[in-house]
């Protein structure tokens, strides 16, 4: 009866410290959604397909929002200095397209800027304020997200977390 009690206690003990010491999952990890990306100055892609080869900086802008068209030159330096060892994927919501290309041709960026499936890619990355930014490692889980502009330091903390 003895060693039945002790082990109990064993198990009550051990089982309460791993409730209070296990480290829950990171609300992060979770699966970033694959989407078709329709290229406004460079190719068509896959989320999927440029997360796998290198970590991706997704980020979601218009060219009606001034917080996006603020953090956009930021985008661009950050691109400049990393896109060596990142994906950037700027992908306006604008309506249309050619409104994405019309700006990308004023402010002559160099970064990826893409579009796509507006109803798709705004339920699946909850697009209900942007700008959004998401960083995805190669394995496709979302490493970091950000709501709302960022300057280049902001941008470069938010970077260093898939560098």
């Amino acid at each position: 009866m003895k060693k039945m009690s002790i082990l109990i206690v064993a198990v009550l003990a051990l089982t309460t410290a791993f409730v209070l010491f296990a480290k829950a999952p990171s609300a992060s990890a979770k699966a970033a959604p694959d989407e078709a990306l329709v290229g406004v100055n460079t190719g068509d892609a896959t989320i999927y397909g440029l997360a796998g080869e290198k970590p991706m900086f997704l980020n979601f802008w218009a060219t009606w929002c001034p917080p996006c068209v603020g953090e956009m030159p930021a985008i661009e330096a950050m691109y400049q200095k990393y896109g060596d060892r990142l994906h950037f994927a700027a992908v306006s919501v604008d309506e249309e397209a050619g409104t994405a290309a019309a700006f990308v041709r004023s402010r002559s960026l160099t970064l990826p800027v893409y579009t796509g499936d507006l109803n798709k890619l705004g339920n699946d990355y909850h697009l209900d304020f942007i700008p959004r930014s998401v960083l995805i490692g190669t394995d496709g889980a979302i490493l970091a997200e950000h709501t709302g502009g960022m300057d280049e330091a902001a941008l470069e903390a938010f970077l260093s977390k898939a560098l």
